[in-house]
Protein backbone atom coordinates (compact mmCIF):
# COMPACT_ATOMS: atom_id res chain seq x y z
CA UNK A 1 0.00 0.00 0.00
CA UNK A 2 1.21 3.33 -0.91
CA UNK A 3 1.22 6.57 1.13
CA UNK A 4 1.55 10.07 0.08
CA UNK A 5 5.27 10.32 1.84
CA UNK A 6 6.14 7.45 -0.79
CA UNK A 7 6.04 10.05 -3.51
CA UNK A 8 8.14 13.06 -4.46
CA UNK A 9 8.14 15.92 -6.69
CA UNK A 10 7.76 14.75 -10.38
CA UNK A 11 10.38 15.95 -12.79
CA UNK A 12 8.71 16.59 -15.72
CA UNK A 13 5.22 18.67 -16.63
CA UNK A 14 3.64 15.62 -17.07
CA UNK A 15 4.04 13.79 -14.10
CA UNK A 16 2.94 15.40 -10.49
CA UNK A 17 4.51 13.01 -8.06
CA UNK A 18 6.47 9.85 -8.55
CA UNK A 19 7.72 7.07 -6.47
CA UNK A 20 9.03 3.67 -6.68
CA UNK A 21 6.81 0.16 -6.14
CA UNK A 22 6.15 -3.07 -6.82
CA UNK A 23 3.76 -4.25 -9.34
CA UNK A 24 3.94 -8.39 -9.39
CA UNK A 25 7.23 -8.61 -7.83
CA UNK A 26 8.67 -5.92 -9.64
CA UNK A 27 9.99 -2.64 -8.67
CA UNK A 28 9.17 -0.23 -11.02
CA UNK A 29 8.61 3.78 -11.45
CA UNK A 30 5.03 4.83 -10.43
CA UNK A 31 3.94 8.17 -11.48
CA UNK A 32 0.94 10.26 -10.55
CA UNK A 33 -0.76 13.28 -12.73
CA UNK A 34 -3.86 15.43 -11.71
CA UNK A 35 -5.39 17.87 -14.55
CA UNK A 36 -5.18 21.26 -13.42
CA UNK A 37 -8.48 22.01 -11.83
CA UNK A 38 -8.20 19.42 -9.76
CA UNK A 39 -5.04 20.82 -7.80
CA UNK A 40 -1.40 19.47 -8.02
CA UNK A 41 -0.74 19.51 -4.47
CA UNK A 42 0.44 17.32 -1.24
CA UNK A 43 -3.17 17.37 -0.33
CA UNK A 44 -4.39 16.50 -3.61
CA UNK A 45 -2.28 13.33 -3.62
CA UNK A 46 -3.23 12.51 0.07
CA UNK A 47 -7.25 12.69 -1.32
CA UNK A 48 -6.12 10.72 -4.02
CA UNK A 49 -4.16 7.80 -2.43
CA UNK A 50 -7.82 5.77 -1.58
CA UNK A 51 -8.30 5.75 -5.55
CA UNK A 52 -4.54 4.99 -6.48
CA UNK A 53 -4.11 1.94 -4.26
CA UNK A 54 -7.34 0.20 -5.18
CA UNK A 55 -6.35 0.52 -8.49
CA UNK A 56 -3.00 -0.62 -7.97
CA UNK A 57 -4.89 -3.73 -5.81
CA UNK A 58 -6.88 -4.44 -9.05
CA UNK A 59 -3.59 -4.37 -11.46
CA UNK A 60 -1.86 -6.78 -9.03
CA UNK A 61 -5.15 -9.38 -8.67
CA UNK A 62 -5.70 -9.19 -12.44
CA UNK A 63 -2.60 -10.11 -13.42
CA UNK A 64 -3.65 -12.87 -15.72
CA UNK A 65 -6.45 -10.64 -17.35
CA UNK A 66 -3.86 -8.17 -18.46
CA UNK A 67 -2.06 -10.63 -19.38
CA UNK A 68 -4.10 -11.93 -21.99
CA UNK A 69 -4.79 -8.87 -23.21
CA UNK A 70 -1.29 -8.82 -24.23
CA UNK A 71 -1.70 -12.15 -26.11
CA UNK A 72 -5.23 -11.17 -27.99
CA UNK A 73 -3.17 -8.66 -29.31
CA UNK A 74 -0.26 -10.24 -30.69
CA UNK A 75 -2.51 -12.91 -31.98
CA UNK A 76 -0.35 -15.56 -30.20
CA UNK A 77 -4.03 -17.57 -29.47
CA UNK A 78 -4.00 -17.68 -33.70
CA UNK A 79 -1.35 -20.25 -35.84
CA UNK A 80 1.94 -18.60 -36.67
CA UNK A 81 0.47 -17.95 -40.59
CA UNK A 82 -2.48 -16.12 -39.59
CA UNK A 83 -1.09 -13.45 -36.99
CA UNK A 84 -0.97 -10.02 -37.54
CA UNK A 85 2.31 -8.99 -36.97
CA UNK A 86 2.28 -5.07 -37.92
CA UNK A 87 0.64 -4.41 -35.26
CA UNK A 88 3.52 -4.77 -32.70
CA UNK A 89 5.77 -3.28 -35.25
CA UNK A 90 7.58 -7.21 -34.75
CA UNK A 91 9.19 -9.37 -37.06
CA UNK A 92 7.24 -11.90 -37.90
CA UNK A 93 10.19 -14.56 -37.86
CA UNK A 94 10.80 -13.42 -34.13
CA UNK A 95 6.92 -14.64 -33.42
CA UNK A 96 6.96 -17.91 -35.46
CA UNK A 97 7.54 -20.33 -32.71
CA UNK A 98 6.55 -18.46 -29.49
CA UNK A 99 3.64 -19.96 -28.35
CA UNK A 100 1.13 -17.72 -25.82
CA UNK A 101 2.44 -19.13 -22.54
CA UNK A 102 5.82 -18.26 -23.19
CA UNK A 103 4.94 -14.82 -24.37
CA UNK A 104 3.17 -14.19 -20.98
CA UNK A 105 6.09 -15.73 -19.04
CA UNK A 106 8.76 -13.21 -20.77
CA UNK A 107 6.42 -10.31 -19.37
CA UNK A 108 7.46 -8.19 -16.89
CA UNK A 109 6.01 -4.41 -15.45
CA UNK A 110 8.47 -1.50 -16.69
CA UNK A 111 6.39 1.51 -15.42
CA UNK A 112 2.69 2.52 -14.25
CA UNK A 113 1.02 5.83 -14.11
CA UNK A 114 -1.93 7.00 -12.28
CA UNK A 115 -4.05 9.89 -14.17
CA UNK A 116 -7.02 11.97 -12.40
CA UNK A 117 -9.16 14.14 -15.01
CA UNK A 118 -12.39 14.45 -13.60
CA UNK A 119 -12.20 13.56 -9.86
CA UNK A 120 -9.63 12.36 -7.25
CA UNK A 121 -12.15 9.28 -5.87
CA UNK A 122 -11.09 7.06 -9.25
CA UNK A 123 -8.11 7.39 -12.29
CA UNK A 124 -7.06 5.94 -15.40
CA UNK A 125 -3.92 3.67 -15.14
CA UNK A 126 -1.57 2.50 -17.44
CA UNK A 127 0.89 -0.16 -17.43
CA UNK A 128 4.19 -0.76 -19.31
CA UNK A 129 5.02 -3.76 -20.27
CA UNK A 130 8.59 -4.95 -21.15
CA UNK A 131 9.57 -8.81 -22.67
CA UNK A 132 12.67 -11.00 -22.40
CA UNK A 133 13.54 -11.90 -24.76
CA UNK A 134 13.13 -8.64 -25.96
CA UNK A 135 10.67 -9.20 -28.89
CA UNK A 136 9.74 -5.59 -29.86
CA UNK A 137 13.39 -4.39 -29.81
CA UNK A 138 13.35 -2.15 -26.77
CA UNK A 139 9.82 -1.11 -27.24
CA UNK A 140 6.84 -1.55 -24.23
CA UNK A 141 3.53 -2.84 -24.67
CA UNK A 142 1.28 -0.19 -23.26
CA UNK A 143 -1.91 -1.24 -21.26
CA UNK A 144 -4.79 0.70 -20.69
CA UNK A 145 -7.01 0.36 -17.63
CA UNK A 146 -10.06 2.87 -17.65
CA UNK A 147 -12.00 4.13 -14.27
CA UNK A 148 -14.48 1.02 -14.95
CA UNK A 149 -11.14 -1.35 -14.99
CA UNK A 150 -11.44 -2.18 -18.56
CA UNK A 151 -8.38 -3.13 -19.37
CA UNK A 152 -7.04 -3.11 -23.25
CA UNK A 153 -3.28 -3.40 -24.63
CA UNK A 154 -2.91 -0.71 -27.14
CA UNK A 155 0.27 -2.52 -28.77
CA UNK A 156 3.70 -0.79 -28.64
Amino acid sequence: MLKPSDFRRGDTRYTDFITEGTVWAKTIPIDVSFEEELGKTEETLAAAMTAINEKLGFIESEAARIMQSTIDDAHLDEPASDRAFEEFEGDEDDFEDITAEEFVKSLYPAALGFEFSDSLESCQAYLELNCDPDYFGGHRIHIEIDEENEISCEGI
